[in-house]
């Protein structure tokens, strides 16, 4: 009886951590269309995934083509990262 209520008051809790955050927070869509970028972290050494070509030093691959449309339906660039 005592551990649920211990367990009940720390649900508790830990839920009005979470309000400030949610108030608080600001969108990354807000902040991906103010910047006019799309940060996309890749490596690049996953194939057929994302690959760096060797010949011509580009990223190819689903994720990079699904990134790629994304950014164009936002109406920003994209931009990979490692």
């Amino acid at each position: 009886m005592i551990l649920f209520k211990q367990m009940k008051l720390l649900a508790v809790f830990a839920g009005y951590l979470v309000i400030p955050l949610t108030l608080f927070g600001q969108s990354h869509l807000k902040q991906i269309l103010e910047k006019g970028e799309l940060r996309v972290g890749t490596t690049g050494d996953w194939n057929p995934m994302t690959l760096i070509d060797p010949a011509t030093h580009e990223r190819k691959g689903f994720d990079i083509d699904v990134a790629t449309a994304l950014a164009a339906d936002m109406g920003v660039k994209v931009t990979f990262v490692p």
